[in-house]
């Protein structure tokens, strides 16, 4: 299993060759070190030999295509696609970037991962790019993060926010969903359970063994995406950035114990999945690309490639410090040269991006 590694004064990360997953993910301030991203705690264990790399390696953040089940393509059933199972063959590699191609086209399409950084940034960039191909397909990155205590997680305006049709565990001998399902909400603090009482999903973890899943489909007028999990306990801030006519849905997993089956087993505790999509939930392949009841709306779940054309999809993600009594974030604007971060207590912290990146797509 080899690791490719990038590395400055303010970020390291390194890209799994075996499925292409980002992990470790290690952010410097001055002598503090954060590593926000998730790893799976069988990560070192002999697992059942039928176990797709997927779930074998799972960590970090990796790309899905398609994004959910694979239930379409003739030559790949596994969950997430060839992107989150297969080798990627090194490209180019620099002191600040590494170009990677995966080594199975999909859908006739050549994908390309591109992942940099840039000194004096504490921001990881990734870029992939589908060459050719022909079809629908669901996409999306699957960024995972480990929450050590208590964390705040918020959203830029959205059109639309929802659970899926069903559950995400609905047997109760294999699992547990806490959310009612399917319900649509206009506000994550104000959430319904199964049994119809409210609760405040912005704050988490908000329960304990349960595994639950929305979505939120960002607001086309914004200037840009944005999610954000802030951790003032812990004196970080995690946020991402996407082109949100690309990927205009963002997939919260929320992992906390709720599933009782291996390799999961009960210990896979106090995860967010922040999965930035165009997917119909994470119900997969054929389920996006069909007629449902979100693309019937105008909604997009699923991107078109075509023999004569490049999709780009860019993405980054990024940490700064916070103080102590830093709360849930209310905005991210772009000022000169980065951002600008506040709360609902209107504290603000700025911090260095070029966000050109995620403008400039074909």
């Amino acid at each position: 299993m080899k690791t490719l590694l990038l590395k400055n004064s303010k970020v390291e990360v390194g890209i799994l060759e075996e499925c292409g997953h980002l992990f470790p993910v290690r952010f410097f301030f001055d002598k503090v070190i954060i590593e926000p991203l998730n790893i799976a705690p069988w990560a070192n264990e002999e697992l059942d030999p039928a176990t797709p790399p997927m779930l074998k390696f799972l960590r970090g953040d990796f790309f899905c295509a398609p994004f959910g089940a694979s239930d379409i393509l003739e030559d790949e059933t596994r969950a997430h696609g060839a992107s989150a199972n297969d080798k990627w063959d090194d490209i180019q590699i620099s002191n600040s970037s590494i170009r990677l191609k995966l080594s199975k086209s999909i859908s006739g399409a050549e994908l390309i991962k591109e992942i940099s950084i840039s000194e004096n940034e504490s921001v990881i960039y990734q870029k992939h790019s589908f060459i050719g191909g022909e079809g629908r397909i669901s996409v999306g990155h699957h960024l995972m993060l480990k929450i050590p205590s208590r964390a705040f997680i918020s959203f830029s305006d959205f059109v639309f926010a929802g659970t899926p049709p069903q559950p995400i565990e609905s047997d109760k001998n294999l699992g547990r969903s806490l959310l009612k399902y399917p319900q649509s909400f206009k506000d994550i603090t104000s959430i319904l359970q199964f049994d119809n009482k409210l609760i405040d999903a912005s704050v988490y973890p908000f329960d304990t063994n349960h595994e639950d899943l929305y979505m939120i489909i960002s607001k086309k007028e914004m200037p840009f995406g944005w999610s954000a999990v802030s951790c003032p306990d812990q004196g970080w801030l995690w946020y991402s950035i996407k082109n949100h006519d690309v990927l205009p849905n963002t997939v919260v997993w929320l992992s906390n114990g709720g599933r009782y089956y291996p390799p999961f087993s009960s210990r896979h505790k106090n995860v967010i999945g922040i999965e930035e999509t165009a997917s119909f939930f994470h119900l997969g392949h054929k389920a996006s690309i069909e007629n449902n009841f979100l693309n019937e709306q105008g909604y997009k779940t699923f991107i078109e490639l075509s023999h004569n054309k490049v999709i780009e999809i860019p993405y980054l993600f990024g940490v700064v410090k916070i103080p102590g009594n830093f709360g849930r974030v209310k905005s991210i604007t772009e000022i000169k040269d980065g951002i600008q971060i506040t709360d609902i207590q209107n504290n603000k912290v700025n911090t260095k991006v070029n966000l050109n990146f995620i403008k400039d797509t074909k």
